[in-house]
């Protein structure tokens, strides 16, 4: 017994899922010592002490939020065991991982592509999921997605005719129920699995699964349940006078280019390492497979911007006066465009430069994958662009700081991996391997600066 143990131990760490097997036991190791009991955790601890949790799942929804099931598992953690959430925390972080090779990665190629799912899910500075309280920030945002891209797997099964049984038709529905419990991964999920049930009945005239019919319908009965939430408004309300009294007047055009901007100064300003290495990986492509200097220029663009303006910023400010009021303009939260701005061409700035980015990462994924028709990057980074967009719509655009980009970068993330797929199909040993390299290195430098966040905040806990 103790020697067939041994030997699924090691074809785990040796097979296929081998980059998946690692990234359990390094989440583990990350998350192991994390105490949550600060910020919106200590609330919790606070208000589910001697309540029934569905008494206080019940109030929430009334009073504050639609996330019932969310509200549910968290009031779990905090009545019975921090252990919940940092082995729950731990296998949805490895689920994320396994989701995404199973989705995007072709059997051939599993172990070679497992290693570099491996390196991009750690590139994921996971300190920003401190922001408030370790739990009720993963619970939130970590957790619906990784049910989120397990639930996507059935798509995957359906395009490729692979039989979907009863069990894992239930485990796909459940998935579905949880992650849609989340807005920004409701939308997600919706928008998905309506697009693909459409292209698969409509226009490739394919016999679709009816579990594809049920998880839309999920979908769709969870954006209602959203929507009609007594709480939602609520705290709608309460967040407006809170945090942004003038949101009310502000323009739906003012609200969208706040969205914009906010988004694209997170991205380009505040060191986020998953878009450089994302926009290096466009820039590696294009510049091996296009010799034109316009496209080779084009492919700089993202890179060269959020270089400039994060991790070389100490010396561009310092050489360049521009770049330093430009990036100063991005980060501040006061970006909207007042009467007596309006004919300020400067104004603009932060605005325009997003737009010639996003433009430039969209023209670059059309040309590495050489079609629109099931361009399924375009697809994926829009798709991650929209939910952090739409957080222009929402009073709490700067309160809720970085965590919510957290579906924009895992976005960028995909896309790095759908890239590399396509760019060692045909590229020198030695060109792959020194590309390969920066990945590895980057995230094994955020690794440890992420183990270091967790460690030294937990001094004196």
């Amino acid at each position: 017994m103790k020697l067939k143990l041994k030997e699924k131990i090691n074809n785990l760490f040796n097979g296929d899922y081998r980059g998946i097997a690692i990234l359990f036991v390094l989440q583990l190791i990350l998350t192991i010592t994390i105490k949550p009991i600060r910020y919106d955790d200590a609330f919790y601890i606070e208000s589910i002490t001697g309540v029934p949790i569905l008494n206080f799942v019940s109030e929430r929804y009334l009073t504050w939020t639609s996330r019932v099931l969310i509200e549910f598992t968290l009031g779990i953690i905090f009545r019975f065991s921090k252990y919940i959430w940092i082995f729950g925390n731990v296998i949805m972080v490895t689920l994320i991982g396994y989701s995404i090779s199973k989705i995007f990665v072709k059997k051939e190629m599993k172990k070679e592509m497992n290693m570099m799912i491996l390196w991009l899910v750690i590139l994921y500075p996971f300190e920003r999921m401190s922001s408030a309280g370790w739990a009720a920030t993963t619970v939130n945002y970590i957790w619906p997605m990784a049910m989120g891209l397990y639930s996507l797997i059935s798509i995957r099964y359906v395009w490729d005719k692979k039989k979907i049984n009863f069990l894992q038709g239930l485990l796909f529905a459940l998935a579905t129920v949880y992650a849609c419990n989340q807005e920004q991964c409701c939308a997600i999920v919706l928008v998905t699995y309506l697009l693909f049930t459409i292209i698969l009945t409509f226009r490739d005239k394919k016999k679709v699964s009816p579990f594809m019919y049920l998880q839309t319908i999920i979908a769709i009965l969870s954006i209602i349940f959203i929507f009609t939430t007594p709480g939602n408004n609520i705290r709608k309300e309460d967040e407006i006078v809170a945090y942004f009294p003038e949101f009310n007047s502000v323009t739906f055009i003012d609200k969208l280019v706040l969205g914009v901007t906010s988004t694209m100064g997170e991205l380009l300003v505040n060191y986020s390492v998953t878009f450089v290495i994302f926009s290096f990986m466009i820039f590696a492509f294009i510049w091996t497979n296009y010799k034109d200097r316009l496209i080779r220029g084009i492919s700089a663009i993202p890179l060269t911007t959020t270089l400039v303006f994060s991790y070389l910023s100490s010396f561009t400010e310092n050489t360049f006066v521009t770049v330093k009021w430009m990036r100063e303009n991005f980060v501040i939260e006061d970006r909207l465009i007042t009467a007596q701005k309006y004919t300020y061409l400067g104004s603009y700035m932060e605005l325009i430069i997003s737009l010639v980015v996003i433009f430039s990462v969209m023209l670059c994924l059309l040309l590495i994958f050489k079609k629109l028709k099931n361009n399924v990057a375009i697809y994926i980074f829009g798709a991650g662009l929209v939910t952090r967009l739409i957080m222009g719509l929402s009073p709490t655009l700067y309160v809720s700081t970085n965590r919510t980009f957290i579906m924009m970068e895992f976005a960028c993330i995909i896309c790095t991996l759908l890239i590399w797929q396509e760019l060692v199909k045909n590229i020198d040993k030695k060109y792959k391997t020194r590309i390969y390299n920066v990945v590895v290195w980057t995230s094994i430098i955020q690794y440890i600066t992420s183990l270091g966040f967790v460690l030294m905040s937990h001094i004196g806990v």
